[in-house]
């Protein structure tokens, strides 16, 4: 950026507006042109000829050789392949006098003349243009021999060195017909273009691409501000593998130093202490096997004492049991005859109710009473058979449970020995669930009724193997290996009551845990609507509903065996209630058949008085020698637990004794055995070893005591070591020492970053403020610029004889002022007062002679007055007063025109004019256009 805008900097907009003049223009195979020559040496150049004879088309011919656009949609491959040829050329010459500043436009070269050309090639289906520049005027055919050919880009930068810039070029590209463009201009626009044609607006660019690179400096400054923080984050992750580092590091220390030292220590300290109380161990052992030795003599001296107590205890027993075994024979025996003697007097009795009863009054009502009692007789009997049997099966679980066996049904005993045998280890739901509360056991059991018989699997690895086992035995109930620890229950809730022993379904703990207890069904009702409960009685209500579960029997914890035991019970009450009825029946049913067979009881009494009458007498007898020999059994079996009891006292004293005996003696062989002065020499080599190995430190016995308060012993230092080992093995852990390394370079890269960025800002903000300075100095140039160019509108004005106003713009150093910034200027013709640019109230010619001296005041410098400037038919739809006044106005001014025209307009077109090139059409049956005629006015 320049920092002052002195002479330097004005020759830099001097040479930005040097402009040169044409000379000379030669085409070759240009549209329908075969070649022609046409001079350009004039201040005017008119271009005449009727619609369609090629006016615009020399105009895109010049506008071509100096790399600008044609005229509407066409372009320069459009007139190249019109005519068929394979190549075309387009050749100027135009001047290069020197300037009142002493530059030539297109310096370095010094000749006055300069030629500029353009070859148009055909290569490969497409048309393609090169440009030359060469000292002096230099024909087509010794273009052919140059190599010095550039592009486009290159090209336009040297006619831009010779002062056709941009805005030149959009002027140059102007359309037929709209000469009065400029005056449509904006204010805004009018002043853009002014800075761009005398260069200030490349300036205010490189100012504006200044600022912008120093808020884009801005912008990666921030952007670096983010960089340091996550850079910063970076070191502070980095600080934490670096500690973890260390830790892992002080782990491993710590683990080798109690492996190393510490344990190695302990253990010669503990070999120090064994041997010291070995010592006292030793001493003690002695003075015990001597005292062992004694008690042993005592004890084996009492034996023989102890042994004929026991065979006289023996001998006294076996008398007894002999005794109450006779006693008891001939009870039985006793027993037997008072038995038969009963039988006898109870058919006595028998005989006497038939005689007393007489005849059958109603045999047919006996026979239906006796069919009525043998089958009562026959349901009782079956009622009995099921009793029994259920009696037995109950007898037997309840037997199998006492002794810690199962009772399941038959499906699940098949099952579970099934898994026994192929060594799946299970339980079942109702071995592992227990009942706190026994006054809710009836809920416990309806609620878990349905799932009494589900297994669990304690492994769940052997699922696949018991599906298959349930499988194949048809077992109905769940298989279930999913299990889960028991958790917290929820206040008020079966799961609250109930224990499980192990791990269980989950969905088991959540049943329970979502059921409620409560005292009764009302109490129930008044829950939320979707919560289910259960009354103490049994009634469950869940989301299908409500029902009454409690089942008949139940199965979990210890109320089964209670509810066998009772169940056994009323089983035995119930039998024991139906056998005397079966016996009433049964005497019955034989009274009624012996009184139907018309038996004669009397006549039987008669011949069996002496025999009944015997039989109560011995029966009496009988009876009172019972008594008395039951007395003297019950005197025998007294006896004889007396004698047990003396005889197996003798026995467990003889067996202590001996006991005793045989543990005195172990012990003596024991001690006289060990070889307790045998590992006293181990232990002293050992410890002689250890402190051979070990260095001195290592064996102070005051520091490895302390040692021994701290650590207590080597195992508890073993255990230490394992708990660091299993914290270096399960723990996450850095353990490459580059992360320190790491940290370093990261804090290290994070200072020079953070000086680098305060260095960048330190010089961003001083170049800011050189830049706004320098800016605001360069404000007074563009004020002096466009004074040059309102100073330039007004005497182009008094030329052409109007008044031309122009409103100063307000310019700052501030973006926002230099945006806003405009040029408004006014014209008044004929003194009918002040129009702006683009006023309705303009007449066509005035319009043009607005645009016209807008642009000639682009062109008018001091040092090389004119340019040169095409204006594709001016004159159109003018009138001839102001035909006549633009006339005036062009041939006032210095600058170079090429002007077209129509030949139906007014011959004062002619009037500026000092050259005239006249173009004809192209004849039907012609190939090539004719050539185009020069006039040339002859000077006065």
């Amino acid at each position: 950026l320049p920092r002052s805008r002195g002479k330097e900097s004005r020759n830099t907009c001097t040479n930005t507006t040097l402009m040169f003049r044409l000379l000379k223009l030669e085409v070759v195979h240009w549209d329908y042109w075969q070649r022609f020559t046409a001079p350009l040496d004039a201040s005017i150049v008119t271009i005449v000829g009727p619609n369609g004879s090629g006016k615009t088309t020399l105009l895109d011919a010049l506008r071509t050789l100096f790399a600008l656009d044609c005229s509407k949609k066409r372009d320069y491959k459009r007139y190249a392949r019109k005519n068929g040829e394979e190549f075309c050329w387009l050749r100027g010459v135009v001047d290069n006098t020197r300037s009142t500043y002493g530059r030539h436009p297109f310096f370095p070269i010094l000749s006055n003349e300069v030629t500029i050309a353009c070859r148009i090639d055909k290569k490969g289906g497409e048309w393609a243009r090169h440009y030359c520049i060469l000292e002096g005027e230099a024909e087509i055919e010794q273009l052919k021999e140059v190599g010095d050919w550039v592009g486009v880009i290159e090209y336009r930068r040297r006619l831009l060195d010779a002062g056709l810039s941009p805005a030149m070029e959009e002027v140059l590209s102007l359309e037929q017909g709209q000469t009065d463009r400029l005056c449509d201009l904006k204010p805004r626009e009018l002043l853009d273009l002014v800075f761009h044609v005398f260069g200030e607006k490349a300036v205010l660019d490189r100012y504006r691409e200044a600022k912008l690179h120093q808020e884009e400096t801005s912008r990666e400054l921030k952007e670096i501000d983010t960089q340091l923080a996550n850079l910063s984050l970076n070191i502070a992750q980095r600080v934490i593998e670096v500690n973890n580092y260390h830790q892992w590091k002080d782990l491993r220390e710590e683990r080798e130093r109690l492996a190393a030292e510490i344990k190695p220590r302990l253990e010669y300290q503990q070999s120090v202490v064994s041997v010291r109380g070995a010592r006292v161990q030793i001493t003690g052992a002695r003075r015990e096997w001597r005292a062992k030795r004694s008690e042993h003599a005592a004890a084996f001296a009492e034996l023989p004492k102890l042994e004929a107590a026991i065979a006289s205890a023996k001998e006294r027993q076996q008398k007894a049991q002999q005794a109450e075994t006779e006693a008891n024979k001939t009870f039985g025996d006793l027993r037997e005859n008072i038995g038969q003697k009963q039988q006898l007097l109870k058919e006595r009795e028998r005989l006497t109710r038939l005689a007393r009863e007489g005849g059958m009054d109603d045999p047919q009502s006996s026979a239906r009473q006796l069919g009525e009692l043998k089958r009562s007789r026959t349901e009782l009997e079956l009622q009995l058979l099921s009793w029994r049997k259920e009696l037995a099966a109950a007898n037997n679980d309840l037997e199998l449970l006492r002794s810690g066996g199962r009772a399941d049904p038959e499906d699940v005993r098949a099952m579970r020995a099934a898994l026994d045998e192929v060594a799946i280890p299970h339980d079942l739901l109702a071995e592992i669930v227990e009942v706190r509360d026994e006054s809710w056991q009836a809920a416990i059991e309806a609620a878990l009724a349905p799932f009494r018989h589900v297994i669990l699997l304690r492994d769940e690895r052997y699922r696949g193997r018991a599906f298959a086992l349930g499988e194949k035995m048809r077992y109905r109930h769940f298989i279930v290996p999913e299990l889960a620890e028991t958790p917290t229950a929820t206040v008020g809730s079966l799961l609250e009551i109930v224990r499980i022993a192990r791990a269980a379904p989950a969905w088991l703990a959540q049943l329970l845990d979502r059921t409620q207890r409560v005292e009764d069904a009302r109490a129930g009702a008044r829950l939320p609507r979707g919560q289910d409960w259960m009354t103490r009685a049994g009634y469950l209500r869940e989301r299908r509903g409500g029902r009454y579960a409690r089942p008949t029997d139940f199965a979990f914890g210890r109320a089964r065996l209670k509810g066998l035991a009772q169940l056994c019970d009323e089983l035995q009450a119930r039998v024991d209630e139906a056998e005397p009825r079966g016996t009433v029946l049964a005497e019955d049913i034989a009274r009624i058949e012996a009184l139907l067979a018309g038996y004669d009881a009397p006549r039987e009494l008669a011949l069996r008085a002496e025999e009944f009458a015997d039989a109560e007498t011995a029966l009496a007898a009988a009876q009172e020698s019972a008594r008395d020999l039951g007395q003297r059994i019950a005197q025998l079996q007294s006896a004889k637990t007396r004698a047990d009891a003396v005889y197996l006292d003798s026995e467990n004293a003889l067996r202590t004794q001996r006991n005793n005996i045989a543990a005195l003696a172990k012990a003596i062989q024991d001690a006289e055995q060990k070889p307790v002065r045998n590992d006293q020499l181990q232990r002293l080599r050992r410890l002689r070893h250890d402190r051979k190995q070990l260095p001195p430190a290592w064996c102070d016995e005051i520091a490895n005591a302390g040692l021994a308060v701290k650590w207590e012993s080597p195992a508890a230092v073993a255990r230490e070591i394992e708990r660091f080992e299993h914290r270096l093995r399960t723990e996450e852990w850095i353990t490459d020492a580059t992360v320190e390394e790491l940290l370093a370079k990261l804090r290290e890269d994070h200072a020079q970053q953070s000086q680098e960025q305060e260095r960048r800002r330190a010089e961003n903000e001083r170049a800011s403020a050189l830049t706004a300075a320098a800016r605001e100095a360069y404000v007074d140039y563009l004020r002096a610029t466009v004074r040059q160019y309102t100073k330039n509108l007004k005497a182009l004005g008094e030329i052409a004889q109007v008044k031309v106003e122009a409103q100063l713009p307000l310019l700052a150093a501030d973006d926002v002022t230099l945006a806003q910034a405009g040029l408004d200027v006014k014209f008044d013709f004929d003194q009918k007062g002040f129009i702006g640019m683009n006023d309705g109230d303009a007449s066509g010619g005035q319009q043009v002679i607005k645009s016209l001296i807008l642009l000639i005041a682009l062109m008018m410098e001091e040092s090389r007055p004119g340019g040169f400037v095409f204006i594709d038919e001016p004159f159109a739809h003018l009138d001839i007063f102001n035909i006549d006044r633009v006339a005036s106005f062009l041939r006032a001014t210095r600058a170079q025109y090429l002007i077209t025209t129509p030949i139906t307009h007014n011959v004062n077109v002619y009037d500026p004019s000092m050259l005239t090139l006249v173009t004809f059409k192209k004849r039907p049956n012609e190939k090539w256009a004719p050539r185009i005629g020069k006039l040339v006015r002859a000077h006065a």
